[in-house]
């Protein structure tokens, strides 16, 4: 008896021990069969429309832990750690709920669903037109800012309302070109013009993973190596046997705006000017569309073909490499290149170990052109759009002019360069300037266009022919042309603003009012050579109408004794509509002058 007592007597101690051992994960212990258990839950987040928001959980297991986010109960690819960031935010994602299931050998867990608040910006109107760089329109282009996605129309036009901010990034993408993004300063109060040239996709071609390979750009120095079993998913996810690679070489001496983003890199906290010497866009894509890149620790060789406007005796024989992010709309500077090949088929040969756009560019040494932005009133006009276009060099910078409308812009030391600004989609001239060693101030402002019944053409060219001259004809009769530039304030409101002899360009051509009457535009090969000739060189030109834009490059025929190509004619109406008849013809002697009208007369839009 006295053993059964004393037996009884420990049950409740033996009961109670038993279930502290058993107990579950609760409290941020762990199961006692290893399972695992979440400690801290995902915690509800608020952002504002455009950024970024982060969701994270701590668990706990004795086997290794793997973990899968979640929206709305589906997988989110590539969303496999104990954290999770979405990509911008926009009015769709307000109210989603995300949550993560953490598993090991031994089983799962699921966490609580974590809500996400959205809060909306004000916004402001981006519209603009997609076209290829040979001019084309291109329909059904896609187009997006953060959350934000629009889509082109027949006539490659496209608008969209997005978060303000003096940074937007907007990105381009079409099928069998190379995507770009455009940074640009969004504002509530105007329509904000934003326009693209996407370039046709240089090679596509496949290739096995496993085996690796080499994808080269027929007719360019353009080239991608790839070692064996270097390609991976970038979500994550079991590879495919098989890859299209798309490789692009991108030219910045022929168009500077050829090139993602706006020639910046970052040098501590200061957005900080570069130039370029060619780049190279590569994406790569299974046959579901997900696209792929580098494993860690595999690399891979490129080489980019040598595009500049810097005379050869400048070309640096070595040089860093910088990509593209398209997170923050600059250039990171990673790597360096070596210049290697024999005129006219030098490139760019270095290694990378992961793919976006490659570019190779240097720092450039910076002094500041000052200047003033007005109006045909001669009064001040503030936040106009400042943007530079090297002569001797290819790269860019931009600033924004002051309430009182002076400007102070970033640019190469000791270079030539265009000038020009853009407000209210109207634009200014064109001036043309020499920086020094020092900070300098242009001879006179850039002078804004009376109203949207102006227009500008620009027009650039290859190293050979060096000489290419722009002509336009006037319904007035009047002939512009470097023998008789023209003047902006008064008959004929029309000028040749820069004139270039030493090959690319550019020529530029400003209307500042137009007449009623047929506006004849054409080019003289100056230099009289053939090898190449205009066609081949190759020449473009760059009609800005209305905040639109249209691309001209030469047809076929020109021949060895054609020195004139009749690019096209502008018929202006009395209400200021435009009709652009492309005429693209050729001939050995001057076009003839259009018919004049009968009376003299500016147009006046409704």
């Amino acid at each position: 008896m006295f053993a059964w007592f004393k037996y009884l007597l420990w049950l409740p101690l033996w009961l109670a021990l038993s279930l502290v051992g058993c107990g579950g994960g609760e409290g941020g212990q762990e199961s006692s069969d290893g399972r695992p258990t979440i400690t801290t839950q995902p915690a509800a987040q608020t952002v504002n429309e455009g950024s970024s928001a982060t969701f994270t959980v701590v668990a706990a297991g004795n086997a290794t832990l793997s973990y899968q986010w979640t929206r709305g109960g589906v997988a989110i690819a590539g969303a496999t750690s104990a954290t999770y960031a979405t990509p911008a935010t926009g009015a769709a994602d307000e109210g989603a709920t995300f949550a993560v299931i953490v598993t090991n050998s031994l089983g799962s867990v699921t966490s609580q669903a974590a809500s996400l608040h959205v809060t909306l910006m004000p916004r402001g109107t981006v519209a603009g037109e997609v076209r290829t760089t040979d001019g084309a329109v291109l329909q059904g282009a896609t187009v997006t800012a953060g959350a934000v996605s629009a889509t082109t129309n027949s006539a490659g036009r496209y608008t969209m309302s997005v978060p303000v901010g003096e940074r937007v990034l907007v990105s381009f993408s079409a099928t069998g070109h190379a995507g770009t993004q455009r940074p640009a300063a969004v504002t509530a109060s105007s329509s904000t013009t934003v326009n693209a040239q996407l370039i046709p996709v240089g090679a596509s071609q496949a290739v096995n993973v496993a085996a690796g390979g080499v994808v080269t750009v027929p007719s360019s120095t353009a080239q991608v190596t790839f070692p064996a079993n270097a390609l991976v998913r970038e979500d994550g996810a079991a590879s495919a046997a098989s890859v299209t690679v798309a490789v692009t070489p991108i030219d910045p001496s022929l168009d500077v705006n050829r090139m993602p983003g706006d020639y910046t890199t970052m040098v501590g906290s200061t957005a900080t000017p570069i130039e370029s010497f060619g780049a190279i866009s590569v994406d790569i894509r299974d046959a579901g569309g997900a696209r792929y890149n580098l494993a860690s620790g595999r690399s891979a060789t490129i080489r980019i073909p040598l595009s500049t406007r810097t005379p050869s005796s400048s070309t640096p024989t070595s040089i860093p490499l910088f990509y593209y992010n398209e997170s923050t709309g600059r250039w990171v500077q990673e790597g360096t290149a070596t210049l290697r090949g024999t005129a006219p088929n030098q490139y760019y040969e270095g290694t990378v170990t992961h793919f976006s756009v490659w570019n190779a560019d240097q720092v450039i040494e910076t002094v500041y052109l000052n200047g003033c932005v007005r109006n045909a009133a001669n009064q001040p006009v503030a936040n106009a759009l400042v943007a530079t276009d090297g002569i001797n060099y290819s790269g860019t910078s931009t600033a924004t002019s002051a309430a009182d409308g002076t400007f102070r812009v970033a640019v190469k030391r000791n270079s030539q360069l265009t000038v020009t600004a853009l407000a209210n989609n109207l634009l200014t001239n064109t001036l043309s300037a020499t920086s020094g060693s020092s900070d300098s101030t242009l001879p006179s402002c850039l002078v804004l266009s009376e109203t949207a019944a102006s227009l500008n053409i620009r027009l650039t060219w290859g190293e050979l022919p060096s000489d290419v001259d722009s002509h336009i004809y006037l319904p007035s009769g009047s002939h512009i042309y470097y023998g008789s530039t023209g003047s902006l304030l008064s008959p004929t409101f029309a000028n040749l603003d820069v004139d270039d002899t030493t090959g690319y360009g550019p020529e530029v051509v400003t209307v500042s009012k137009l007449m009623v009457g047929t506006y004849r535009y054409f080019l003289r090969n100056y230099s009289g050579t053939f090898n190449p000739g205009m066609t081949a060189s190759p020449v473009r030109v760059e009609l800005n109408l209305n905040g639109a834009q249209r691309v001209f490059v030469p047809g076929s025929g020109e021949g060895t004794s054609n020195y004139y190509w009749h690019a096209f004619d502008l018929m202006v109406a009395a209400d200021c509509s435009v009709t652009i008849t492309p005429v693209n013809t050729w001939s050995a002697s001057q076009p003839a002058q259009p018919t004049q009208p009968s009376t003299l007369t500016y147009c006046s839009a409704p």
